[in-house]
């Protein structure tokens, strides 16, 4: 095999296809089909109307090989401190585009330019942010560093 800059990514993708998607296989899933999401996400609005914390949706599928890297960059130890100070995360399984689409269209419908999706809710359930522009279907790209930042922003932003 030649060493080339081709086989290079390719052996780096299928590095982190195993390293994120194996505990998958394993039954381990990042997005549970059986959550409620309507329950869970007035459960955190909830909780953040007592704690001032924002409420982040997270749209995904355990098949969404960037939604699985968004979810394990959540868990980064640079990113999950700042993650757990100032959000509650509601994570919604989106299926094969065949599940909780319709709590998809009452957030904007942010899953239409693909997932993972996020929408960033205040306490009282206004919308702060959303990458409904499919800015984060491309996460595999992503570092922590990127990630703590996309977060503060949204903590700015809803200042």
């Amino acid at each position: 095999m030649r060493a080339d800059g081709r086989s290079f990514r390719r052996g780096i993708t299928l590095l982190a296809i195993a390293i994120f998607v194996a505990p998958l296989w394993a039954g381990q899933g990042h997005y549970d089909p059986t959550r409620r999401p309507r329950a869970d996400i007035n459960a955190a609005l909830a909780r953040a109307r007592t704690d001032k914390k924002l409420v982040l949706l997270d749209f995904g599928a355990d098949w969404c090989l960037d939604c699985v890297v968004l979810s394990a960059l959540f868990r980064d130890k640079k990113v999950a401190p700042y993650l757990n100070e100032h959000f509650h995360v509601v994570q919604i399984d989106i299926g094969e585009w065949n599940r909780n689409l319709d709590v998809s269209k009452e957030y904007g419908d942010p899953i239409k330019k693909g997932i993972p999706a996020v929408v960033v809710l205040s306490p009282l359930g206004s919308t702060v942010a959303s990458t409904g522009n499919g800015a984060l279907s491309t996460a595999r790209r992503a570092n922590a560093s990127d990630v703590l930042k996309l977060l503060q922003s949204w903590v700015a932003r809803a200042r």
